[in-house]
């Protein structure tokens, strides 16, 4: 199952969560949406997540990773060979099997020889667990997901001298066997992790737009000067088009800004990281908390919704949206 790529360092957001954590201690883990559909075609396997034949899930209370899910899942499993580059080389004997007179033919002869190469050290593995926990199901019948909380069975003490090289191991872990990573309080409850996976959204009313685009910067964990231009330039787009509302969505670190036009039509897009505008015409609240994989697998685009990338032409498309669906 494609997964998101191993994080190459420690991502910002994670930092910055750490940083507001009063505990010393941490965990690595997350919440996510499985769909049932994806369980009974063996995605997760992985992990030992199954169904029965009555389409009732199984699965372990903790698991080592399969090896096969990434290089840090290797690692974990089976140790890990470094060359020690910063060590100075040493001699190492080869041998090779020749052909006699240049030719196999007449048979073979071994022959020896030296070669300086780097020192190698084999790091035994950690065999760290994940844990599985089931807290919920979501969806209808024909397309039901189960909430699973998960979690690396290894706290990680802040200010150590190996904090951060162990969090970006165990963060890589959980992503290529998730595909989804965050941090928490090792004495954090199922609702704070639950947090992290739904989003919440607040009405704000039209016709205070400085005070709109400033609650919506204060809510971000970090912004920089583009990305409150852009959020000024979207608060005005929409407010071209009349909204009843204005919206702003946060879940974990994850902050989301639009306009809703009517009961079931809401344009919105993640401001932090979007590169389109997600168009909902029908249940949007529910369609929001779902991840942009569960959005294309579960609804149909251009018809539950529309997905609008930002090209040249996206104002132009948006607006013709919107005034379609209006009504």
């Amino acid at each position: 199952m494609p997964l998101q790529k191993n994080f190459r360092k420690i991502p910002s957001y994670i930092k910055e969560k750490i940083a507001r954590i009063k505990g010393s201690n941490i965990k690595v883990g997350c919440v996510a949406r499985l769909r049932l559909a994806d369980i009974a075609a063996g995605n997760y396997e992985h992990l030992g997540i199954t169904l029965d034949g009555t389409s009732k899930p199984v699965f372990p209370e903790s698991v080592v990773p399969d090896a096969s899910a990434g290089r840090y899942s290797d690692a974990n499993a089976n140790g890990e060979e470094i060359v020690r580059r910063d060590l100075p080389m040493v001699t190492k004997s080869f041998t090779v099997e020749a052909p006699n007179w240049g030719d196999y033919y007449n048979g073979t002869h071994d022959v020896d020889f030296d070669r300086q190469v780097y020192q190698r050290e084999f790091i035994p593995p950690t065999e760290n667990e994940i844990e599985i926990e089931l807290v919920g199901e979501e969806g209808s019948a024909q397309d039901k997901s189960l909430v699973f909380k998960f979690a690396m069975d290894q706290p990680l003490k802040k200010g150590t001298k190996d904090f951060e090289d162990e969090l970006l191991r165990l963060l890589n872990i959980l992503q290529e066997n998730v595909g989804d990573a965050d941090v928490f309080d090792s004495k954090a409850t199922l609702k704070e992790y639950l947090q992290t996976k739904y989003v919440n959204w607040e009405i704000l009313p039209p016709g205070e737009r400085d005070t709109t685009i400033a609650r919506i910067v204060a809510g971000m964990p970090a912004t920089d000067p583009e990305t409150e231009k852009r959020i000024a330039d979207r608060y005005d787009f929409f407010g071209k088009m009349k909204p009843r509302a204005f919206i702003q969505g946060h879940g974990g670190f994850r902050r989301y800004f639009g306009a809703q036009f009517s009961d079931d039509l809401v344009a919105f897009e993640n401001m932090e990281y979007g590169n389109a505008v997600y168009v909902m015409v029908k249940d949007w609240e529910q369609s929001s908390q779902k991840t942009k994989q569960e959005l294309l697998a579960s609804g149909k685009d251009g018809a539950d919704f529309f997905r609008v990338v930002h090209g040249k032409d996206w104002k132009a498309r948006v607006k013709d949206i919107i005034k379609k669906h209006r009504n």
